[in-house]
């Protein structure tokens, strides 16, 4: 397991970035704000055809004024798995926290799987707060109409994805952005 561990001090911003492409890989980030003004998004994007994926994320407010964004975004091809789960505290004292857990996930096929834990624990009053998790597949109405267009089925589903997940790559510091790009191409 990997262990990612940040703390953001006062008026800090910081992006944790997490990529998985493939393989057997579980790991757990926490991040801890205890100091005012401090902002911090997790990014995390997986693209897979095979293995196991176990992601736990833990972002714990607890100084005022703090902001916070977790987006898990991916795709999962063949027999590919990715589960998460996502803790966000906004402890006693932290007031005028921000904080907001969202997972997206596309399955392209039968046999892939995602399965996704987004949690909340809020303690103080003038916060905001909110989370939210989706898995779904690729529609056959947006299949079909590509292909009204004269796309083939998997030049269509090359484009849902590489739609899906461009503007979030852009989010991520140069070093991860290429990593994925490249991914892509492979598709």
């Amino acid at each position: 397991m990997q262990v990612i561990n940040v703390h953001v001090g006062a008026d800090e911003s910081r992006v944790v970035p997490i990529v998985w492409l493939g393989g057997d890989r579980h790991i757990k980030a926490r991040v801890v704000m205890n100091e005012r003004g401090g902002s911090v998004k997790v990014l995390c994007l997986f693209f897979a055809r095979k293995g196991t994926f176990k992601l736990e994320t833990e972002v714990i407010h607890e100084a005022p004024d703090t902001f916070s964004r977790t987006i898990v975004k991916g795709v999962l091809d063949g027999n590919a798995v990715a589960n998460y789960e996502g803790l966000v505290t906004i402890k006693k004292g932290a007031k005028n926290a921000d904080a907001d857990l969202n997972e997206r996930a596309i399955l392209l096929s039968p046999t892939a799987r995602a399965g996704a834990i987004p949690r909340l624990e809020v303690l103080e009053n003038e916060v905001k707060a909110g989370h939210g998790a989706t898995v779904g597949k690729v529609g056959e109405d947006e299949l079909f109409y590509l292909a009204t267009r004269g796309f083939a089925r998997a030049e269509a589903k090359r484009l849902i994805v590489r739609g899906f997940l461009e503007a979030f790559i852009e989010e991520f510091p140069a070093k991860e952005a290429k990593e994925i790009r490249s991914a892509l191409l492979k598709l």
